[in-house]
């Protein structure tokens, strides 16, 4: 899959109000951050801005996030600062909505769009 076809699969495959805020929080965390990318608290306070799920959002910057069992307390896998955390396992138990945000953060990692400045582990 080329850049374009990339490209056209994001404007196809997420929301508008999805895409502005993946765009915001990456905009965002690229000046505020020490890595100059997302961290859990960006994804959950750009989601509760733009009202849209957490997951999903989280999915678009390589985190995925679980809601721990009879709590209100999330848990986050961070794909890009600790990838070896995010075992095919873990991943498989999100629904679709969040792997199809994952798999198009990952395909666009694979060519390259992801740079950090220096690893911050949150």
């Amino acid at each position: 899959m080329t850049p374009d076809h990339l490209a056209r699969a994001y404007a196809l495959l997420f929301p508008s109000r999805l895409r502005k805020a993946h765009l915001a929080l990456v905009a965002y965390a690229e000046q505020a951050n020490p890595d100059g990318w997302p961290n859990p608290r960006d994804v959950h306070n750009f989601a509760r801005m733009y009202r849209v799920p957490r997951a999903q959002l989280g999915g678009l910057v390589g985190m995925l996030c679980r809601r721990e069992p009879g709590t209100r307390r999330d848990a986050w896998v961070d794909a890009v600062r600790q990838p070896d955390v995010a075992t095919p396992h873990l991943i498989r138990q999100h629904p679709r909505e969040v792997l199809r945000a994952f798999g198009w953060f990952c395909h666009s990692t694979d060519l390259g769009w992801l740079r950090l400045r220096e690893p911050v582990l949150h």
